[in-house]
């Protein structure tokens, strides 16, 4: 590849999206940022020790080609101790292809993963961790049939926060290995304002690309948590593609429910 500008590696329309989102964060004045799910972007919070956090969800996600629909989804966390959360995820896979040619379903590959909270912003100043994720296949033939990706894959995140105030900032930063595609950085931002005591809006704007920072999948993604009892909570989030690749994402949701248990 010959050398490039910045200005020619980096979309102008993908430059002013995150401009505009950095603004809105430090513009502020009554928010905080959780990750995880329904969001698609992490942060370095952890459940707390002896907590479990179930949430079982619908997720859809389409591009111009494909349509994959999860139900359920399932993403199970547990704290081990405070500073370290273990986590499993599954799901069973509808997946219809643009062309019409119907729909295939079975049982998506495990992902484990560890989150370790390294850095706590109440001794160093800011938050911070990391998060190895392994997905495996689970061998029940989804990945022969075009339904599951082949495994292993491997996802190496690192996760950023920081509390100013009423304000707290999230930030993802990882590398993905896949075993049948191209390897890909993943960038996220993440923001959060409480609405209520009860409520809280959510938005990020999460970016995949073959090279750091360079086009590729740009998705915009708003979501909410709505308490519906002290260990229920609704969780949803609906985005979209922001850049006009034929293969990137076109359409992103999520809706189910956060169980948590053993938290006194």
């Amino acid at each position: 590849m010959s050398q490039q500008t910045v200005r020619e590696r980096f979309d102008s329309h993908d430059f002013r999206l995150w401009f505009a989102l950095m603004l809105l964060l430090s513009d502020m004045s009554s928010a905080f940022a959780q990750g995880g799910p329904p969001m698609l972007t992490d942060d370095p919070g952890t459940p707390g020790a002896g907590t479990w956090e179930l949430n079982v969800a619908y997720r859809e996600e389409r591009t111009s080609q494909e349509r994959l629909r999860s139900v359920p989804y399932f993403d199970i966390n547990y704290g081990l101790g405070e500073q370290i959360q273990l986590k499993y995820e599954t799901r069973w896979l509808l997946s219809d292809a643009a062309d019409g040619g119907g729909t295939q379903s079975g049982l998506d590959n495990s992902l484990f993963g560890v989150k370790w909270r390294f850095l706590d912003q109440d001794s160093n100043g800011v938050d911070m961790s990391v998060y190895p994720q392994v997905e495996l296949e689970n061998f029940t033939g989804s990945v022969s049939r075009g339904i599951a990706e082949p495994g292993p894959n491997l996802f190496l995140p690192f996760e950023i926060g920081r509390d100013f105030g009423k304000v707290k900032l999230a930030g993802e930063l990882g590398y993905q290995y896949l075993h049948a595609q191209d390897n890909e950085w993943v960038v996220g931002v993440l923001g959060a304002v409480q609405v209520s005591e009860n409520l809280e809006f959510m938005a990020e704007v999460r970016n995949t690309s073959d090279k750091l920072l360079d086009g590729g999948d740009v998705i915009g993604n708003v979501g909410l948590r709505q308490v519906l009892s002290p260990k229920l909570k609704l969780v949803a989030s609906v985005g979209t593609g922001l850049n006009n690749r034929t293969d990137a994402t076109t359409f992103t949701t999520y809706i189910g429910v956060q169980i948590v248990l053993g938290k006194k």
